[in-house]
């Protein structure tokens, strides 16, 4: 029988990197300074001896509980710092996927001296040992949340380095100028030449547009992190939830001849061209609302329409008098899909006029048959803004709404340093200007350009000479 192992170190950490529950196969991880020595603890080759645990090998081995049983055969790969996700010691075992056998060889490896990973810790420390920045940890997140493959492909994209390279790229110049800035300062005895101020505006004005690039990339960070927001709304019994149920393909909604049995917002989501889109099924609008409850379900539909970025306004065609969107909502700032229900009744008409003035063209359909249903999906693709985000995926990197908070700080402060340099302030305020604009940045990727101002400071100058 095996004696209770020492803790070999606190810092070794264990859990299981595939989703829970039974499957073919788990995969335990191990990370940490001890990761290997555990595992020798647990695992035997099938000699009988210590597996190899070489770096990038494969090798079957037993995975042996702390009184000597057998509790699986296995595979276990060791990857060796620093040259791992973590950047630590590494070793990764795959096992059979049921329940006790996971739950056993993780309980193997806490007797042997790993402790129980915290959530992200693997990321965590990838990023704390410089494997990957900020932006890129954030990635890892992105990537596996991702439903469909425009966010995937964001997020991979973030992920191998791209958007951390642009920017480096638009803090290059600036920390090269402070590297001059801190010269003249420091060194003023030294022949290093003049500081060229108007050199210095015409590449700020570089950064300025590799900014500006950045900013434009952000305004698709919501939509696809959280999806393309779809408000369905339109008078009472115009046919809301049989065409929202129609949209996402399920009886999702309740449907009665009621008016006003829709009373709160209903939200569902699916996969339309490769992008996520959240349908949201609102009550009836109405002058007067018979009770509270509905009332406080037309101020939430009011609100929903508010925050969308479609809004689809279902018409009853089989009504006398059927109810127009308000003008407002066709031309406000959200796409508005003006929606011809129930054309088994009547056939929609090409043309409305809205408010007497906004010509739109109605879409036809019957929710209740399904009729008109996919061409409608296909108006509320193009109209939400899926095609300008599935461009700007493929052209750049679409920034996280963190990442262009900070780079909009970066831009504000930019434009300070701008005027600074324009009214010919002192070396020690340009100093503090450019560090303002290099310090959201910093924060952006999770990491300070002290280094690189050195490099580039001894890189120009022979100092002490």
């Amino acid at each position: 029988m095996n004696a209770r192992a020492p803790d070999l170190d606190p810092d070794t950490i264990v859990a299981l990197s595939t989703p829970p529950g039974v499957a073919a196969l788990a995969l335990v991880r191990l990370s940490g300074a001890a990761a290997r020595a555990v595992a020798a603890r647990v695992l035997r080759a099938p000699s009988g001896g210590a597996p190899r645990l070489a770096h990038r090998r494969i090798e079957p081995v037993d995975v042996v509980s702390p009184d000597g049983e057998r509790i699986d055969r296995a595979m276990v790969a060791a990857l060796h710092a620093p040259h791992s996700y973590t950047g630590e010691d590494t070793v990764e075992i795959t096992i059979h996927g049921g329940v006790a056998v996971v739950r056993d060889t993780i309980a193997a490896l806490r007797e042997a001296g790993a402790r129980p990973a915290e959530p992200g810790e693997f990321t965590r420390r990838a990023f704390l040992n410089g494997r990957i920045d900020l932006v890129q940890a954030e990635a890892v997140a992105d990537l596996i949340a991702a439903r469909g493959h425009v966010q995937r492909r964001a997020a991979s994209a973030v992920l191998s380095g791209g958007l951390s390279a642009q920017i480096d790229a638009a803090a290059r110049p600036l920390v090269e100028f402070l590297a001059l800035v801190e010269a003249h300062i420091d060194f003023v005895d030294e022949d290093i030449g003049e500081l060229d101020l108007a050199e210095a505006r015409d590449r700020l004005e570089d950064v300025r547009r590799r900014l500006d690039e950045l900013l434009a990339a952000g305004r698709f960070a919501r939509p696809l992190r959280e999806g393309f927001q779809v408000v369905v709304a339109g008078p009472v019994n115009a046919g809301k939830s049989t065409l929202f149920n129609a949209l996402v393909g399920g009886e999702r909604a309740i449907v009665t001849d009621t008016p006003g049995t829709t009373r709160d917002v209903l939200r569902e989501s699916v996969v339309l061209d490769g992008q996520v889109f959240v349908f949201h099924d609102t009550a009836g609008l109405r002058h007067q609302a018979p009770d509270d409850v509905e009332r406080i379900g037309i101020e939430r539909a009011g609100a929903a329409m508010r925050e969308a970025d479609a809004v689809v306004w279902v018409i009853d065609g089989g009504a006398p008098e059927p109810a127009l969107p308000p003008r407002a909502l066709v031309a406000g700032p959200a796409a508005c899909i003006v929606v011809w229900n129930k054309t088994d009744l009547r056939p929609a008409p090409p043309r409305l006029i809205v408010a007497g003035e906004v010509d739109v063209a109605p879409v036809p359909v019957c929710a209740r048959t399904g009729e008109g249903v996919p061409e409608l999906r296909e108006a509320i693709v193009a109209q939400a803004g899926a095609p300008e985000l599935s461009r700007a995926v493929a052209e750049r990197f679409v920034v996280t709404e963190r990442v262009a908070g900070e780079i909009g700080a970066a831009r504000r402060a930019l434009d300070r340093l701008d005027a600074a340099l324009g009214a010919g302030s002192p070396l020690e305020t340009l100093a503090v200007e450019v560090r303002e604009v290099l310090a959201p940045l910093e924060s952006a990727l999770g990491r300070r350009f002290d280094t690189d101002l050195l490099d580039a400071l001894f890189r120009r100058f022979c100092i002490g000479k």
